[in-house]
């Protein structure tokens, strides 16, 4: 048998040894590693930069909107941003910049600057970016980004709104459903290839990253919504006004088909957001007082309380004395003996004056509230106003006769078409409404508009009255100018004061017409109101109710078979 060798004492020690030089080199070894990553020498991170020196965010795709057709409204297309890194451009090339980013641009890039990167211009739509970027200067870079663009630039506007650079909503649509529509933006990692060329990587899971935006579908019709734009604008132009107003809906569903504000302006351009006056969403963002379109609404509230009766009759003396104060129709003209349907009829003041001493206060607040005066509409729009009503405590002297003429509240457009509405539709106030769909990224139905009853307001039976005093309006009264041999109108007129700090402005109106058509059975609900006009024409029977009907007509030629 073999003999089994035993280690001496040496050889273990030198066993020993070796399995402790091994331990320290590792040990070595790894504090040489950790070293690295932790404290990394500046020669190996210069090194790592010319092939990577920056991460960016740039804007996703934003999800599309639509009208009701299907008509595109608001989408994303593929935009081109400019950067520069300070370290490969040579200043002497900033010339190059100002034929498409201007004379400023190229000076700002004109000296040395320090670090890596600088943003040039961004979302620069693909025709003027394409032939810089085939110049291939040295230092000036291209990353594709998407950019918001509105295909029938100013259409729509007011309801859409806009986004900022980075694609977030900022008005209207775009911001009160932003959490719908709006894409994180993705981040981009800058490199350069072998051949010293920039180059960027999406992060992400294979560099893919998918859209998270949905889609809207809007209740509006585009056709609809440019008939309106165009006669607005038109109308408002020619008598020089400082605003316009127009709002278009479904009685019977509280779909709004058209809202308008004039003027307006392209979004497509960025530098046209400044004009604040053309920002403004005149439909939901302005109050004013409204005057005599209010007088089918207190008349309403009259007939609903027994404060007067379809028979009730009242004497227009031309000026009336109420308290303290004279009450006066237009030129202090008497009316006469006459019936409720002639004082809507006459828009008289004196009639409409003697109907509010019937009506309690605190009953024709409460009315006045369910029809939806001094509270938000909360239509999905951004930026809209609550309006105002004084409390019942308030009604004080002449204030009930005030409010019942339609002046000391103060309303929005929206409001009032909502109100006519009720009163088109047999009695109920309805929660407006324009967004007709909602999908997810997938494609799936997530949000679907629907018809809201908020109030039974009033009685068929009082909702008839109205309509046919409305009607007669037009035939036979004040709303002659809104009379059309296509279709049969029913509405009212109203010229409204400006009021400023307290008191009535100088020669500053509001000039306004709100009816429906057919008058037997309402298709659509319409205000116009033209604010500020100059010049010697400003009643609302002079230039609100023409814009109107040439409104209501061309609407009838795109649709004649549902008038």
């Amino acid at each position: 048998m073999p003999r089994i060798r035993r280690e001496s004492g040496d050889e273990r020690r030198r066993s020993k040894s070796v399995w402790f030089a091994a331990f320290i080199v590792l040990t070595i070894l790894a504090v040489g590693t950790a070293k690295v990553q932790l404290w990394p020498d500046r020669r190996i991170v210069s090194q790592s930069q010319k092939q990577y020196w920056a991460n960016v965010a740039v804007s996703a795709s934003r999800g599309r909107i639509e009208d009701r057709r299907g008509v595109p409204l608001a989408i994303s297309v593929p935009s081109t941003s400019f950067f520069i890194d300070p370290k490969y451009w040579d200043p002497a090339s900033a010339d190059v910049l100002k034929g498409t980013f201007g004379a400023a641009t190229a000076r700002k890039f004109s000296r040395e600057l320090p670090g890596r990167f600088y943003w040039v211009a961004r979302n620069i739509p693909k025709e003027r970016a394409d032939k810089l970027a085939q110049m291939k200067v040295p230092g000036l870079y291209t990353l594709s980004e998407k950019r918001r663009m509105y295909p029938h630039e100013s259409l729509a506007f007011h309801l859409l709104g806009f986004c900022d650079i980075d694609e977030y909503g900022q008005a209207g649509v775009e911001l009160s459903w932003n959490h719908i529509l709006y894409s994180p933006p993705r981040t981009r990692f800058l490199t350069r290839d072998s051949k010293g060329n920039a180059m960027d990587t999406m992060s992400g899971k294979s560099g893919v990253v998918k859209d998270t935006a949905g889609s809207i579908k809007l209740t509006v019709d585009s056709r609809v919504q440019q008939i309106m734009e165009w006669r607005l604008s038109e109308g408002a132009k020619a008598v020089d006004a400082g605003w316009a107003s127009g709002v278009c809906v479904d009685p019977y569903t509280g779909e709004i088909i058209a809202l308008a504000s004039y003027p307006t302006l392209n979004p497509n351009d960025r530098k046209n957001l400044v004009n604040t006056n053309a920002v403004r969403n005149n439909a939901v963002g302005r109050v004013f007082e409204p005057c005599s379109i209010f007088k089918p609404i207190t008349m309403s509230i009259a007939l609903e309380t027994g404060a007067a009766g379809r028979n009730t009759t009242y004497t227009c003396h031309g000026t009336m004395k109420l308290f303290d104060r004279t009450m006066s129709d237009v030129n202090r003209r008497a009316h006469g003996k006459q019936d409720l349907t002639h004082v809507l009829m006459n828009s008289c003041n004196i009639g409409m004056s003697l109907m509010s001493m019937g009506v309690p206060k605190y009953q024709a607040y409460g009315m006045l509230k369910q029809f939806g005066f001094g509270d938000k509409t909360e239509v999905e729009i951004a930026g809209e106003e609550s309006g105002l009503i004084k409390q019942p405590e308030e009604w004080l002297g002449t204030v009930p006769a005030n409010i019942f003429i339609g002046q000391g509240i103060a309303v929005t457009p929206l409001q009032i078409v909502m109100a006519i509405s009720s009163i088109a539709n047999g009695g109920m106030l309805l929660k407006p409404y324009v967004i007709d769909e909602v999908r997810d990224s997938l494609g799936n139905v997530i949000h679907k508009g629907t018809r809201r009853v908020r109030y039974q307001v009033v009685s068929k039976q009082t909702s008839d009255f109205i309509r046919e005093a409305m009607r007669r309006v037009v035939a036979e009264g004040g709303g002659k100018l809104a009379k059309s041999e296509k279709v049969s109108i029913a509405g009212k007129t109203g010229t409204a004061q400006i009021a400023a700090s307290g008191q009535y402005a100088k020669g500053q109106y509001v000039a306004s017409f709100v009816g429906f058509w057919p008058a037997e059975k309402p298709r659509y609900v319409m205000l116009i109101s033209i604010g500020e006009p100059k010049g010697a024409r400003y009643y609302g029977g002079q230039i609100a109710a023409p814009v109107f009907k040439s409104i209501v007509e061309d609407i009838v030629q795109i649709s004649p078979e549902k008038m």
